[in-house]
């Protein structure tokens, strides 16, 4: 009894030592081999079976591996679908529609260079503008297109533009003195194909009779297009030879007018610019107290109530004077304050009953170039200004970015 008292006491008075204790002598990588050694140590007795009879954990381990294995596969493989199949859905939505089969493509795919052939093909042919739906887009420097006037009617664009510049006495029409030839006046590329148009668009072949003056388009014959010169040589004496060309339609009442009360719409509407002054519009010797068929573009960055719907159509500046340059507009589009201040010059705009628009719009890279139309189009644009006419009038390009990706 005394030997087990004495053996208790001994062990009492001897301290224990722990394993770690054991170990803070030993250099570090020996402790941390130790460690690990130990937890594998601990993780094969997990899976040693204590006898034969008992079942193995690798089996159930394999499986529980090759179901998350072949879950998360089959997940995968369902998301990849998912995500090309409305991919290729928005596509769909996106890609041009065809061009509808009318007078109009048929001019624009046997067109040639006036004076080049003789007799000159037809400017206007039976279902002239079928189908063709009128849209607000302005054809900038429309005389560059393939076919100058045309390619933009058959794509429903409801404004076209020509440079006009008068030389001894005649309007060409082109971008730079150099570029001027003497087949591309402004009365071949424009006055005479319109009037061709809107005497047949206004022909009853003596089957009906109606008082009615028709427009180039077929499904809205009261929509009409804007005309804009914009002169490139002095400007009192170049919109006075613009205003005499423009007489027989003048006669003809194709042309919208300020009655001194109101406005009488017409199939066209001619709005000057460039080197046009303003007192040039108010004082023209074709207009009167009860009738003025020519109006401004207004400078839509400056202005004042001397600007309204009696003396001006357009209100129009380059975006790149309001943003502070041209490379002041970021890939992702217009900026919130950039937006702020084009909202408020549009609802200027609109206040004095004048049609907005910006010029030197982003042409490149795409999708900062349709981000900018998207964005102007929200704030209430009234005309978007455009030199790639095919993409803005015929591709869906409000969905053109989708998922990251830029499908036009």
């Amino acid at each position: 009894m005394e030997n087990k008292s004495s053996d208790k006491m001994e062990d009492e008075a001897v301290p224990k030592i722990t394993v770690v204790e054991l170990e803070e002598g030993r250099p570090r990588a020996a402790r941390l081999k130790s460690r690990l050694d130990r937890l594998g140590s601990v993780f094969q007795r997990s899976l040693h079976r204590r006898n034969k009879s008992e079942e193995s954990p690798w089996p159930k381990l394999v499986r529980r591996t090759l179901y998350l294995f072949t879950t998360t596969l089959g997940l995968a493989v369902i998301g990849f679908v998912i995500y090309h199949a409305v991919l290729l859905a928005f596509i769909r939505r996106v890609r041009p529609l065809p061009l509808p089969t009318n007078g109009l493509t048929k001019i624009v795919h046997s067109w040639v260079e006036p004076g080049s052939v003789i007799p000159a093909p037809p400017s206007w042919l039976p279902d002239f503008s079928r189908d063709v739906q009128p849209k607000a887009i302005h054809s900038h420097n429309d005389y560059w297109r393939r076919v100058p006037l045309f390619d933009a009617l058959s794509l429903g664009i409801t404004g076209v533009e020509a440079d006009c510049h008068l030389v001894d006495g005649e309007l060409f029409v082109g971008h730079t003195p150099n570029s001027l030839r003497k087949n591309r006046t402004f009365r071949s590329l424009y006055l005479d194909p319109l009037t061709s148009i809107l005497t047949n668009q206004n022909a009853a072949n003596g089957i009906a009779n109606s008082t009615t003056i028709n427009g180039v388009w077929d499904v809205n014959s009261t929509q009409g297009i804007v005309l804009m010169t914009d002169l490139k040589t002095e400007g009192f004496s170049t919109l006075d030879a613009v205003q005499a060309q423009l007489e027989p339609l003048r006669l003809k009442g194709w042309l919208t007018y300020w009655s001194g009360t109101g406005i009488v719409p017409g199939p066209i509407t001619h709005v000057a610019t460039g080197n046009t002054p303003f007192a040039a519009v108010l004082n023209s010797s074709y207009s009167n107290a009860t009738y003025r068929s020519v109006f401004f573009d207004a400078p839509l960055d400056n202005l004042s109530s001397e600007y309204d719907a009696s003396n001006s159509y357009y209100a129009s500046v380059s975006i790149n004077r309001v943003v502070g340059g041209p490379h002041k507009i970021a890939q992702s589009g217009l900026s919130k304050t950039q937006l702020a201040t084009i909202k408020t010059q549009i609802d200027r705009a609109s206040s004095l009953r004048l049609t907005s628009r910006y010029w030197d719009l982003p042409a490149w890279p795409e999708n900062q170039r349709t981000t900018v139309w998207k964005q102007l189009e929200q704030l209430g644009i009234g005309m978007l200004n455009v030199d790639a006419i095919d993409e803005a009038a015929r591709f869906n390009w409000r969905w053109c970015t989708i998922m990251g990706l830029h499908l036009c």
